[in-house]
């Protein structure tokens, strides 16, 4: 078994070795690639643009490779720029470490910006030079700043995980603008005139007409256009020549490929033999041609994937309307409905102060009884009827103490002669026992009383959690929901409902309703179509079944993932154990281990913990608040059965985007966060559900990184001292949290109390990358 782990090590260590060895060639490519690309005759500035942008972990290959491409395009003037690439790889190995700095989108434009401006005024003032001169020096250093910024925003974006079609406008157009950058560096690549990177770039002019109509064609003209005609002043007519090609290319692309590919040709030509000369307008038929037969033959896929860039604009007023029209409408019922449990609250309250039994009412009725019929009742309340009450009165403590009376405590009691002492012992215990039953029904009236008003607030913090996630979605994109159904139709998996939608993060989730025949579709393969529809990797999906319906969500696949072991011991070796585990991932990027503790151990402890579990993990993975939950799971104990059910809830949300993780507990034991190899006890005070009404988690926050720890265990594991605990969990590095789990369980047996035998429940959690 070690042999097989260290040759998956070994194999891993190969992998990753050869993956960073290829990507450090390729910065190195692109690096001495990208210099080529000069403009306005002999300014190279897009070398330091790019060296500016790369990532840290890959500067020093791009710096290389860039210095590199410098000597080979200017071997006499060479010096100039490699000075530059020096004070940038400086800067940034300097900088890049603060964070407020290195994250600014302004760190690598003034990174390209400021080395490249300060070498060119030198050398300006240093020799012969003009003002002409300082004015291209300024020029230079603007673009390499400018490029700076698209590059640099575009490798921002490739480390996400959204595709091309999940872009906004904006970001599509600065990963537009670095591609027509590198586009240019190969357009020096030319046999007699003929260039490399102008072919590439009627190749995409020609899709983006094709896909975009006269918009994709014009607006992708004129970049590219206005891009090549920066490269050298006697091409400025190719930018006239891409712009009114592709505006013509747009026009008949309705058409099919070869009436958009044959118009471009036609009007980049006109174009070019009007302004360009004899010679260029040879190139550029034959830049056409080329273009044009590499358009046609490229597959049909490909036109799939351009495609959505250019549908992205929608209606979006009446959904728009709607959502805010529903997050009003959900906040003022879930005030209206928190407002209707006060009400009922206090007008109980008021009406249990005038008409709630008391023992005056035992005294009335007993008068009621016996003495009605009495030929002394003149005599007892009207001449001495203050004497008589205190005589009643004076027979609550015997009642309370011993529930009944006799004749002779009557007569020990009553200051005054009474000739129907046993008539009104006889009388006055019944009554008080009807007391004492009116009075335990009302508090178990009471109690259901405050069941309901408790389901009240419930409802309103549900509403009010509806509120707060559709406020939270600010994008929807019906397109990506259209294709998905379209694909799950396909399988026959009979999607009902499809709902993709952007939050304020800019990270998508997608909700899924299917009938029944969707159970045959595996989730991996769920997660595949659904990220190809929607250009973003997406993790699998969390999938609930309720009344013959699926419901699949999924998010965008996370950076971080779980590693989750769990072990048990039930009390005297029983088949039934008090404490229930459960953990899901939401399918909204959150990780959630449970734990629940029903009281005592055996059948009945069972029952309350599956309970308060099952219940809580349902609503947890239909979207509602862990606090919302817990309302419901309090109700639901409080009114099982007549006889008492409580439960403990222990519960760790794991964020699995930014790893914070929250601890929320009501009456549960000590849970123990391993960071940066430190242990820490969190232990918090509060009552289990199924007590009392309106019950509130305690609760803690903690952020952890790859390789932490949560260790989540039932109070039967912490008995006396638990530092034995932390050390266990401090020591333990190289073991699976399910190891370490089973090593909790056996290690708390062993310290349990002859006497005392309880249901021990652990859970490890260890963070790790997705």
């Amino acid at each position: 078994m070690t042999d097989v782990k260290t040759m998956r090590r070994a194999r891993a260590a190969q992998t990753d070795f050869i993956k960073t060895a290829g990507l450090n060639v390729l910065f190195f490519a692109c690096g001495t690639l990208i210099t080529r690309g000069a403009v306005l005759g002999d300014m190279a500035p897009f070398g330091s643009s790019y060296a500016a942008s790369v990532p840290k972990r890959r500067l020093i290959p791009s710096l290389l490779g860039t210095a590199l491409g410098y000597i080979l395009l200017k071997p006499s003037d060479s010096f100039r720029y490699i000075a530059v690439i020096i004070a940038i790889g400086c800067a940034r190995w300097l900088l890049s470490d603060i964070g407020k700095i290195s994250s600014s989108k302004l760190f690598a434009p003034l990174c390209a910006f400021i080395p490249t401006a300060a070498t060119g005024i030198a050398l300006s003032f240093g020799g012969a030079g003009t003002m002409a001169t300082l004015t291209g020096s300024l020029i230079e250093a603007a673009l390499a700043a400018v490029a700076a910024y698209f590059i640099s925003y575009t490798f921002r974006l490739s480390y996400g995980r959204r595709g091309l079609t999940a872009f906004t406008a904006q970001e599509t157009a600065c990963v537009v603008m670095t591609a027509c950058v590198l586009i240019l560096s190969l357009g020096q690549v030319a046999i007699d005139n003929v260039s490399l990177g102008r072919i590439i770039a009627v190749i995409a002019v020609m899709f983006c007409a094709k896909n975009g109509g006269v918009n994709g064609g014009a607006v992708s003209g004129a970049s590219t256009g206005a891009v090549f005609s920066l490269a050298q002043f006697e091409q400025g007519f190719i930018c006239g020549g891409y712009s009114f090609g592709g505006l013509i290319a747009g026009l008949f692309s309705p058409l099919g490929k070869i009436a958009t590919a044959l118009s471009f040709i036609t009007a980049d030509f006109l174009m070019s033999l009007a302004f360009g000369g004899e010679k260029m307008s040879s190139a550029t038929l034959i830049e056409g041609a080329v273009g044009a037969a590499v358009f046609l033959l490229l597959p049909k896929s490909v036109d799939r994937f351009i495609a959505p860039i250019f549908n992205k604009e929608r209606d979006v007023s009446l959904g728009e309307a709607l959502r805010k029209n529903i997050i009003a409408r959900l906040g003022f019922t879930s005030s209206a409905i928190r407002n209707v449990k006060n009400d009922v609250e206090n007008v109980s309250k008021k009406m249990g102060e005038m008409y709630s039994p008391t023992f005056e009412w035992v005294c009335e009725n007993t008068a009621a009884e016996v003495c009605s019929g009495c030929g002394l009742r003149m005599y007892c309340y009207e001449h001495r009827g203050g004497v008589t009450k205190d005589d009643f009165f004076r027979l609550e403590e015997l009642l309370g103490s011993k529930g009944s009376l006799t004749a002779d405590e009557v007569e020990t009691a009553f200051i005054k002669n009474c000739c129907k002492k046993s008539e009104i012992a006889h009388s006055m215990t019944e009554n008080y026992k009807k007391l004492l039953s009116m009075q335990e029904a009302e508090r178990r009236v009471g109690e259901l009383r405050g069941v309901v008003a408790g389901q009240f607030a419930g409802v309103s913090d549900i509403l009010s959690d509806l509120s707060k996630e559709f406020s939270a979605v600010k994008n929807s994109d019906s397109e990506a929901a259209e294709r998905i159904i379209a694909e799950l139709t396909t399988l026959g998996a009979c999607p009902l409902e499809c709902s993709c939608l952007e939050g304020e993060n800019g990270r998508m989730r997608v909700e899924l309703i299917l009938s029944a025949k969707g159970k045959n579709l595996k989730r991996g393969q769920l997660s595949r179509i659904v990220s190809h529809c929607c250009q973003r990797r997406f993790d699998l999906p969390s999938v609930t079944e309720e009344n013959g319906r699926i419901l699949a969500a999924l998010c965008e696949l996370p950076q971080y993932d779980v590693e989750i072991g769990t072990d048990q011991h039930i009390a005297g070796n029983g088949k039934l154990c008090g404490d229930c585990i459960d953990y899901f991932n939401d399918g909204r990027g959150n990780t959630y281990a449970l734990v629940c503790d029903g009281m005592g151990t055996g059948g009945r402890a069972a029952v309350d913990g599956n309970m308060a579990s099952s219940v809580m993990g349902r609503l947890l993975r239909s979207g509602l608040s862990a606090d919302s939950s817990l309302q419901i799971v309090n109700s639901a104990l409080m009114i099982k059965s007549d006889d008492e059910s409580l439960s403990t809830v222990d519960l760790a949300g794991i964020d699995l985007y930014t790893g914070a993780v929250t601890l929320k507990k009501a009456g549960a034991a000590a849970t123990f966060i391993k960071k940066n190899g430190r242990v820490i006890k969190k232990e918090m005070s509060s009552l289990p559900a199924g007590i009392l009404n309106n019950i509130k988690f305690a609760e803690d926050a903690v952020n952890l990184t790859v390789g932490d720890m949560v260790v989540m265990v039932s109070d039967g594991a912490l008995t006396g001292d638990d530092k034995w605990l932390e050390k266990l969990i401090k020591t333990w590095n190289k073991g699976s949290t399910q190891e370490l789990a089973q090593a909790v369980v056996e290690e708390a047996i062993k310290r349990r109390a002859e006497s005392r035998d309880d249901d021990i429940t652990a859970v490890a959690i260890r963070l790790t990358e997705n």
